[in-house]
């Protein structure tokens, strides 16, 4: 179980964690990290990253990809006695320069602060709507009227019929 920590703590990382994204520093995000991180981002990254020292290609290719990504704070909730956070934020900004750079997102996300080691993040899990960023930079169709699983199941030429 996580180790308990202060509100002011969760809140002030809060903070620091969205100025250290917002730079576009990666050693800055990378300075934030415990050292053996456990980071889960499987919305944006094939797999589980275990240690900072795979979280450099991570952290660059999110610069490669959207140069001008910015991240606005909308709620940050603490659970002190957990030593957990979560920081609800807006993700803003231009299209990836091989789909769409003249295009623009805005989604919304949490980043989900599971632990911390020495005042340093130690575990993360990521949550946020690609589907949506998708569509509004034109790589998705319209949703129409679909919901769930049936929009997803329509991208792929299936009905939601055809998986029973």
């Amino acid at each position: 179980m996580p180790a308990p920590q202060t509100e002011d703590f969760l809140r002030g990382f809060s903070r620091r964690w969205l100025a250290a994204w917002n730079s576009h520093d990666t050693e800055r995000v990378l300075e934030i990290l415990h050292p053996g991180v456990r980071w889960e981002d499987t919305v944006f990254w094939p797999e589980v990253i275990d240690g900072r020292d795979g979280m450099r290609a991570y952290v660059d290719r999110i610069w490669e990809v959207m140069p001008d990504v910015a991240f606005d704070e909308v709620q940050t909730f603490t659970a002190p006695e957990d030593g957990r956070a979560l920081c609800l934020f807006r993700q803003y900004g231009h299209g990836p320069a091989k789909l769409a750079p003249g295009a623009t997102f805005s989604t919304y996300g949490c980043d989900i602060f599971l632990e911390f080691t020495d005042g340093l993040l130690s575990s993360y899990l990521a949550q946020y709507e690609i589907t949506e960023m998708m569509r509004q930079l034109g790589a998705l169709p319209p949703r129409e009227d679909r919901i769930g699983g049936a929009y997803l199941l329509s991208l792929l030429g299936r009905s939601p019929a055809a998986t029973r």
